[in-house]
């Protein structure tokens, strides 16, 4: 076991980020509104699990850009910083560094590309559960931050590297709800006020909870809510 336990001693070294007010990650801002208020108000470890998906998740995507670079008719930049500012308000802002989107560039054609590993690929696609809205809405944003860019979401199956791929047009729309979801995030915590469990009374966000680490923490704090 002593290659395992030097592993894992690595992936523990996992420290939590920083967050800072008024300023939003586009790879969050559709989880669930009190996963995101928890994350930043009282914070918890990821725990191994979800360390092992983020780590294939960042080998993958490095191994897709290094294949990229190699090819001469394309320019790749990848992990580059992102900083859309609120139409409206000063207060806010999505910014952060896109680490799971690599921009190539064909000729005069700027293409955004995102990579997501999914599990069971096929079953997915042929119950057309890709693309994932949040994974669109993600998309979008960076879209926003790159006008006339093309978009493409990339899944790749972890356990095959199968993949699919899906062109995304900037979509006005979707953008104005990431904001609006930016904005009452922002409230609840100007107001230090929990937000209600989101993922769990959404039908369609409920597969969330089953990964979320503050699941237990989450349910604790409803019960004290009900009493």
């Amino acid at each position: 076991m002593v290659v395992k336990e030097v592993i894992g001693k690595h992936l523990a070294r996992y420290e939590l980020p920083d967050y800072y007010d008024g300023e939003y990650w586009p790879s969050q801002i559709w989880q669930c509104l009190r996963k995101q208020y928890l994350m930043r108000v009282s914070p918890i470890p990821m725990p191994l699990e979800s360390l092992r998906t983020v780590t294939l998740g960042t080998i993958i995507h490095e191994f897709i850009a290094d294949i990229l670079k190699k090819e001469e008719s394309i320019r790749v930049m990848s992990e580059v910083p992102i900083r859309i500012p609120h139409p409206a308000r000063h207060d806010i802002v999505i910014s952060g560094r896109a680490d799971d989107i690599i921009i190539i560039t064909v000729g005069k054609t700027r293409y955004i590309v995102e990579i997501k590993t999914i599990d069971d690929l096929e079953t997915k696609r042929q119950r057309n559960f890709i693309p994932k809205i949040e994974h669109k809405a993600q998309l979008n944003l960076y879209l926003k931050a790159y006008p006339g860019a093309k978009g493409i979401l990339l899944y790749i199956d972890r356990s095959n590297f199968e993949m699919e791929e899906f062109e995304v047009n900037f979509d006005p729309e979707l953008f104005n709800d990431s904001i609006r979801r930016v904005e009452l995030l922002h409230e609840y915590l100007t107001k230090r006020e929990l937000p209600p469990p989101e993922a769990k009374n959404n039908p369609e966000m409920q597969w969330q909870c089953s990964y979320c680490e503050y699941r237990n923490k989450c349910e604790r704090l409803s019960k004290i809510e009900q009493k």
